[in-house]
């Protein structure tokens, strides 16, 4: 992109039954500064009026397209897959996703551009701040250093604050292309876009500077790894095999993806089960997860044989 004129920027946005908080956010990213937006939505079949909302914007606003129906998706992952398949994002600088509830801060595309740009990224996201029906309020720190191997154990941050080049993206399209039964069981979409991102050597960026207000519910896929509610959700999650069931999903696109061998080796030990190979991942723990609390965790988890 050339130096000093507004960044052209995509904006992915996947609904399913949000019209209760949808105007907000759609808002909050038509209004953003400096920057050139384009919308582009597609609707997993809501039944509380969302679709009418945005055919009801798109009336009003040219920077609005809906994508036709293609049926059932049932999951905010898959509706994002059929996102990068099916929209049209030439001719723009950077591409943005983004979720039906949260909060853009005003300069969060131009900022996270000026980021991209300066530091040469492929991939750049940001801490956020959570915030619930109470009032409460709480800052996401995904900010940490990087480690080698952690974007097979976990994602940027919520993918709501990631902003990422048109080759990045298609780097995604033909892996969607040629593994899309695998990809499409993967539950976590902005995961597998660090991953892709990160596994074939591209450059990701992580700012400390909150620019999204992330809305937070009792029924959130994800969420913020906050309190004990949330941590022992989290704990079900690992002790249930869902998490060691994603990051082997992670690993075995990462590992056909990835011409790194220390990758592709890093793949087979973590997707190994064998008793000797568990020593081998405590023995790399420290480059699986960015914070200390998670790397303990982990160690643990793999200790008691429940990763």
């Amino acid at each position: 992109m050339i130096k000093n004129t507004i960044p052209k920027i995509t904006v992915l946005l996947a609904t399913y039954n949000g019209a209760e908080w949808l105007s907000e956010q759609l808002e909050s990213i038509l209004n953003q500064r400096d920057v050139d937006v384009k919308l582009i939505v597609s609707d997993d079949m809501s039944t509380d009026g969302t679709i009418e909302l945005l055919e009801k914007y798109a009336k009003k606003d040219h920077r609005i397209s809906i994508l036709p129906s293609k049926g059932k998706f049932g999951s905010a992952a898959k509706n994002f897959y059929r996102l990068i398949v099916d929209a049209d994002m030439s001719d723009c600088s950077f591409v943005a996703l983004a979720d039906q509830d949260d909060i853009w801060l005003k300069n969060k595309l131009s900022s996270l551009s000026k980021i991209a740009n300066d530091t040469g990224s492929d991939g750049v996201s940001s801490n956020a701040v959570a915030f619930w029906k109470d009032g409460s309020r709480a800052l996401i720190d995904k900010s940490k250093p990087l480690r080698k191997l952690d974007f097979l154990f976990e994602s940027a941050g919520p993918g709501s604050t990631y902003l990422i080049t048109p080759k990045l993206v298609q780097e995604i399209k033909v892996m969607l292309s040629d593994n899309y039964a695998d990809i499409n069981q993967i539950s976590a979409h902005d995961w597998l876009v660090y991953a892709i991102c990160r596994a074939t050597g591209k450059k990701w960026f992580i700012s400390s500077v909150p620019t999204v207000k992330y809305r937070q519910h009792d029924n959130n896929e994800l969420g913020v790894n906050l309190g004990i509610k949330a941590k022992c959700f989290r704990l079900a999650r690992l002790r249930s095999g869902w998490y060691r069931s994603e990051v082997f999903k992670i690993c075995k696109i990462c590992r056909q993806l990835t011409a790194d061998i220390y990758i592709q080796n890093s793949c087979d030990v973590i997707m190994n089960s064998h008793g000797f190979n568990r020593l081998k991942k405590l023995r790399f723990i420290n480059q699986y997860r960015r914070t200390i609390e998670d790397r303990i965790v982990l160690g643990v988890a793999i200790i008691l044989s429940i990763f």
